[in-house]
Order: structure tokens, then sequence, then C-alpha cells
């Protein structure tokens, strides 16, 4: 636990030092590994400095979260249950999530998905690949190799930008429904469609985009690469899915081989979590603001209520709510009236 005191006393610094808010993140993984935790880089943001720890047992995650309770801003948890505590005789998964929640009451706590933070943070860095290119990544054939639920949230997002997803799993029956439901739930009018492949070699055969999700089981290898097209975006999310003998022959055949790196998915994800959170508590609610009903932070508004940025002290009025959920377009007199009113009142505090 002493790597623990380090990271924080030296977020804490920084963030002193920078007027920065600070930030821990408690994960979990389903990879299987010796160690009781290992720890995430510290990484320094605009607003925000990030440190971490993945975790693969609760007992862990208590210790971690006595420790730092308190001492930063905010703690963030992952809310996705993925391992089997090795110190406890049960086989369910254990519950990182509600073991922090029982410590942690002196720093805000926040849960996140890392899973879906992998997800955009993918999506992310393709679309940004190929940005230079018109058609973007329509068009283009994209091999998941390992769709479980990170790969198959990922095939998602590029079947709905227009990429043919040819996806392989060992488990032929999983593999299937999860190729079914991308089919399935996707817009009518996305041409792009996802496939059930046989085998790897299968799956990769012509593919623009290689990405390996096989969880440090490196399933493509040199085949894939001799026989991949001239010039593939190849991308290991999976951590070790590639082989050191691919890497080298991609290599040698001037391709790059990418790790995928989480940095600016995961700043905004934690601003956005952030912003939520301050929404919730401090702009969700109803008032009367000068004789005028107001309401904000998503609650739905009725056909007398003004939605506006923030009830208890409103700077903008976006419009008159219809009590459906929408805006009334056409205002009454009496209506448009109290809306300029409200205007007119707001713009002389400012």
């Amino acid at each position: 636990m002493d790597a623990i005191k380090k990271v924080i006393n030296q977020i804490i610094d920084i963030g002193s030092l920078e007027n920065k808010t600070t930030v821990f993140l408690i994960g979990n993984t389903a990879k299987v590994e010796d160690a009781e935790f290992y720890l995430s880089p510290i990484r320094n943001y605009n607003q925000i400095v990030v440190a971490g720890a993945i975790v693969f047992g609760e007992e862990v995650a208590k210790k971690i979260a006595r420790m730092i309770d308190g001492l930063v801003d905010y703690v963030f948890v992952d809310s996705e249950k993925k391992i089997v505590d090795k110190c406890s005789v049960s086989t369910t998964p254990g519950n990182i999530e509600r073991a922090v929640r029982e410590i942690v009451i002196s720093s805000t706590l926040i849960s996140y998905k890392a899973n879906d933070l992998t997800v955009d943070a993918a999506d992310s860095f393709i679309v940004e690949y190929f940005a230079h290119d018109i058609a973007s990544i329509g068009g283009k054939k994209t091999a998941v190799i390992g769709a479980g639920n990170i790969g198959s949230k990922i095939a998602i997002k590029l079947v709905e930008r227009g990429s043919d997803v040819s996806l392989y799993r060992r488990d032929i029956g999983k593999l299937n429904l999860a190729v079914d439901y991308i089919n399935s739930t996707k817009s009518q009018y996305t041409v792009a469609s996802a496939i059930a492949s046989s085998s790897v070699l299968e799956a990769c055969r012509g593919a623009d985009i290689l990405i390996g999700l096989t969880n440090g089981i490196p399933v493509i290898d040199e085949e894939i690469i001799a026989n991949s097209k001239n010039n593939p975006l190849i991308v290991d999310i999976g951590k070790g899915s590639i082989s050191k003998k691919a890497v080298q022959l991609a290599r040698l055949r001037n391709i790059e081989v990418y790790r995928l790196s989480i940095e600016s998915a995961l700043e905004g994800m934690i601003i956005s979590l952030i912003s939520t959170h301050n929404i919730f508590k401090k702009q969700v609610g109803r008032a009367v603001f000068h004789g005028t009903k107001v309401v904000s932070g998503g609650l739905v508004a009725c056909e007398d209520e003004f939605v506006v940025d923030n009830y208890s002290d409103p700077k903008v009025v976006y419009g008159l709510g219809n009590g459906a959920g929408d805006f009334e377009r056409n205002m009454g007199q009496e209506m448009l009236s109290k809306f300029k009113n409200l205007e007119s009142i707001i713009n002389k505090k400012t």
C-alpha cells in the first residue's frame, strides 16, 4: 500500500500547486494476475489530475478506499461486475462498487463503466485515424477478434458508421447471438452489417482494420499479418492480442501496430460525469422566479413552466415546456409576454 500513498501524495501536490481537482479511480478487470492490484499512470489534464488502481478483489478495493477517502476530491469506482475475488470462497462476481460505496464518505463518489470508456476511446481513435479519408471508415472492412462485451460494442459503433465488421470468438453460439443483435438493432438505413467468421484468418482476410480483444491471448499472429492488406490499421485493445512475431513482421512491412490509449476519452468521461453530478445536485429542480414558474436540470416542464439553465439562479431561458418533454413552438400571447419579461429580468441581472 506504500505505492498508493505515494501516488496519492503526488496528485495532491499537483492539485494544490496547479489548482486542479483530484480524482482517484478504482477499477477492476477479468484478467487474472498474481498481484492484488496495479497502478495506472498519473494523468495531469487541464482541469483535473488523475491516478488510479486496478484491483483483483473486494478487500483490496476497501483498503484503498479507506486510504484515499477525504484525501482526493473524487473517487471513481468501476460499476461493472467483472471479477471473482481470489480471497473469497464465493464464485460470484465481486462487487467492487458496493464495497467502495460502503467506505467512501468524505470524498465524492461517482461510478463509471470502464468497458464503455474503452469502447468510446477505440471508436474515437479509429475515426481520427481515417480523418483524412473523405469516406472515413464507410465501406471499409473491420475484423474484431474477441467479440465479447467490448468487441461487440465496438462492432455496433463501427457498423453504424458504415464499416462491415467481421467478428470472431471461440464460442460460436455467443458469436451468432452478438451478430444477430447488431444486425437486428442497426438503423434500417445502415447498409453495413456484422458478419460471423469461423476463424481468425477468415475474419481478417481483406480487412482494412484489425482489432484484437482477446485479453492477452496472441491470436493475431504472423500468418494473419502475412496475408493482410498492404497497410491495415492494427489496434491491440486486449493487451497481448497480437503476437511478438506478428508485431515484428508488421514492422518489416512498415505497418504500425497501435495499443489503444484512453487518454482523451478518460478526461472527457471524468469531466462529463463530474458535470452530471454537479447538475443533478445543484440544478435539478423547479421554482417560482419573480412570479414565473421555472424548471431545470432535465425535469419535464409543465405547460406553464419555462426551462432555464438553473432554476435557483437562471441566466438562460431555453423555452416554454409543452408538458411532454419538448418545447412549445407557438406560445400564446400571455406566455410570450412572460417569456420576454423573464429574459428582461435575467438580462438586467447580468
